[in-house]
Order: C-alpha cells, then structure tokens, then sequence
C-alpha cells in the first residue's frame, strides 16, 4: 500500500505585485494557464495544414513515400535524396541480414556531436561556454547478426570532454517467433515511454531533451535483464506493439541514480509499454513499471505514462505524460508524487539545392514537477523553438531558442548551437 502525506512547504514566500515592481523583477507569461493552448497549437494547427487544400496534394503525393523522396534535380541524384536522420537509428533490427556470407561482417555506425549555448545559463543536460569540450559527445555503436534468429548491438558514450565513458546497450536478440516474438537479454534501454526512441542526437528534433525525460525517469535509462518484445498485426493495417522486461532496476529515486552493473537489493523491476497503432501512422502507447530501489527492499517507484504520435509524410507530431509514485521515509521527507508531459511538432521541407537537401522547423511545450506536495521552485515550464539545417549527407546543423518559466532561475530564455556528424 502506497503512503500519501500530504504536505506543503513554506519555504517559498510569493511576492506581490508592488514588491515586484519596487524589486525590478521581470514578468514571465505563466504557461500553465495557456496550457489548452499550447496542446491545439501543437496538435491541431499543424493537421489542419497538413489536411486542408492547399496542402493536401502534395501531402496525399508523398503519403506513400519516403520522407525525403525529393523531386527530381539535376544538382542532387536521386541516391544522394534518399537519405534521412532516421535512418541512422542504430538499433538491432538494423543488422538484419540478407545473405549467409554477410553474418561475418560488422555494421559500424556512429555520431560526433558539438554543442554550444550562444545565450543562457545551461541545466543539467547542457553544459556551459566555460565547459566547451564537456558539450562534446562521441557516440559508438557496433552490430551484427550472428545466425538467422540471433544478433548483437552495442553502443557506447564518450562524454565530459572524453574523460567519461558510459556502456549504453549491450544486447542480445533472439527471434522465438519472427517479429511476433522476440527475446531480449543484456543491458537495453528500458521500455518506459517513446522519447527513448529518439534520444539520440541524430534522431532528436531539439538540441536538449524534454524535461520530463530527464527529471522524473533517469535521462538514459539503461538497465540489464531481459525481456520479451514483438508486433502483432491486425486487420487494416493496425498493429499492436509490445514490450516486458525484468531488470535490476535502479538504486534510488533520483533520476541520477541508476545502477550500472551490480543490483543493490534482491527486487527486480518490472515494466513495459503496450502499443497500438490504430492508423496508419497514428499511435498510442501506455507504460507501467514498478520496483523497489532500497537495499531492504521496503521503499518504492512507480512510473506511469501515455504517450501518443503521429507521423505522415514529412509531418511528425508527439506528445507524452509521465508520472512517478515515489515511497521515501518520514526523515527523508516522506513519500511524493511527481509528474510531467511534453507536446512536440515538427515538419521538414525539402529543397533541390546543393548544400540544402532540407529544412526542419520543431516547436516544443513541456511542464515538468519533481514533487506536486511541496512549493520548492522545482516546477518547470518550457517553449522550444528549433531549425535543423541538413547541408550534405552526414552533417546536421540545429539552432534552439527557449524561453522558460522556472522559479529560481535567474536567466529565463536561453539559445543553443549544435552540430552533428554521423556515418
């Protein structure tokens, strides 16, 4: 049974409207109140346009190709336009292989990438101009299908200025049952929510990661146990997605506490995500997990979550909410609740020009609160607004502006540079 106590802390006192103005303090739009906003800005806006007249032909035309199926140009072939961000989504199902003499080979991918903030004051997931070399981040990753049913990946992260080094999957998978049935055994990214998916920096619309992401579930949570994952198809073109899987679990509540190779109590965490795309295109997912973090296994964590995302043609819309039930002792300050969601478009445009095969144009909402008990200056709101430029195959340039609403920071709208070289 989950302990409730509520609670509410006085250690922040709200200052009136005199005293802001005496104070010089400046003003910044409360975003909570504009919350319906954002979500039909987000997710309506851009289906309207996508679905309305003027851009039904060509979104109709392109419905059933590649998202960078480009015209025909004298300037860029035709093989040079086929190329995507996601298609260096290095996962296992990459390594698939067609031919018994192609087993021996090794698939070596991998991303370089530079970031920079041009105005602003970082958090914790960006580091600043001061910290330059720590923003650089080399990301390795080495697969290979070693039998018709069974195949490896691997990824690691060199971080911190390349003073750090973090073994980000190591996994083994094995087809019971085709893509219907599939075990997974090793250390794996945990099947908590969609933003996994994309975390990585070519497969990342922004230069930063959704708060939710990042303070409520541990940035890159990786864990190592096993699971079962598979897709059943249904009639229509649906299909249903799922994933279980019993890991170590982590070793405390904070996002940063996640353990490595060594398990601190006897309980294991169990969890996954269901989902189920009921159009062509459209998603919607949910995930549970639950586990005990303590070395006497007394204390819990729960997460919850829904998410949801649509992609046609060169459109792409998402959104996700996440919260965590986290049991704690009376003199660590008792049990809490945190929640948080993001809402995410963004849509490329294709040119026919050397040096621009495309322009990409994302804007972000995320609300995040690591504690809904206590007034501690924890809450977050955030507006992101992004341009990704794509010059040539292999590199990728991002430019991020946001504005934020968080209590305590002194700096509320910061600015990013990011570039990315991938093979």
């Amino acid at each position: 049974m989950m302990r409730n106590h509520k609670r509410k802390s006085t250690k922040r006192k709200k200052l009136g409207n005199w005293e802001v103005e005496r104070l010089g303090i400046p003003q910044f739009p409360n975003f909570s109140s504009s919350q319906p906003l954002v979500f039909f800005f987000v997710f309506f806006v851009p289906l309207w346009f996508y679905f309305s007249p003027p851009f039904m032909c060509y979104a109709g035309d392109r419905a059933n190709n590649s998202s960078t199926d480009m015209t025909d140009s004298p300037a860029v072939s035709k093989e040079e336009t086929n190329i995507l961000p996601e298609d260096y989504n290095f996962n296992i199902e990459s390594v698939a292989a067609e031919k018994v003499e192609d087993w021996k080979k090794f698939d070596f991918h991998g991303f370089f990438a530079v970031t920079s903030p041009v105005h602003g004051r970082d958090d914790e997931t960006q580091q600043p101009s001061s910290k330059f070399l720590d923003g650089n981040k080399l990301t390795l990753w080495v697969g290979k299908q070693i039998s018709k049913k069974l195949s490896f990946d691997s990824e690691v992260e060199i971080i911190k200025g390349f003073k750090k080094y973090k073994l980000e999957k190591f996994e083994f998978d094995y087809e019971i049952a085709g893509k219907l049935l599939v075990f997974r055994i090793g250390k794996f990214k945990y099947p908590l929510g969609i933003e996994r998916f994309v975390e990585d920096g070519p497969l990342n619309k922004l230069v930063d990661r959704p708060l939710p992401s990042v303070r409520i579930i541990p940035g890159t949570y990786s864990d190592i146990g096993g699971m079962f994952y598979g897709t059943i198809p249904f009639l229509s073109d649906t299909k249903l997605k799922y994933e279980i899987a019993v890991t170590n679990g982590l070793e405390g509540p904070d996002p940063k506490d996640v353990q490595q190779h060594w398990d601190n109590n006897s309980n294991k965490a169990i969890g996954g995500r269901l989902g189920y795309e009921c159009l062509p295109g459209l998603e919607i997912g949910g995930s549970y997990s639950r586990q005990k973090y303590d070395e006497d296994n007394q204390l819990d964590i729960d997460f919850l979550g829904a998410d949801i995302q649509f992609k046609r043609g060169n459109l792409e819309l998402r959104g996700e909410y996440i919260t965590g039930q986290v049991e704690q002792e009376e003199a660590d300050g008792g049990d809490y609740l945190r929640n948080g969601y993001y809402l995410q478009t963004s849509y490329k445009y294709p040119f026919h020009l050397n040096y621009l095969r495309y322009l990409e144009g994302v804007f972000r909402f995320d609300s995040v609160d690591t504690n809904r008990d206590v007034t501690d200056g924890n809450e977050a709101d955030r507006i992101a607004i992004g341009i990704n430029y794509y010059p040539i195959e292999h590199l990728e340039f991002k430019f991020e502006y946001e504005i934020e609403n968080e209590p305590g920071e002194e700096i509320h709208w910061k600015t990013f540079v990011q570039a990315i070289f991938r093979w």
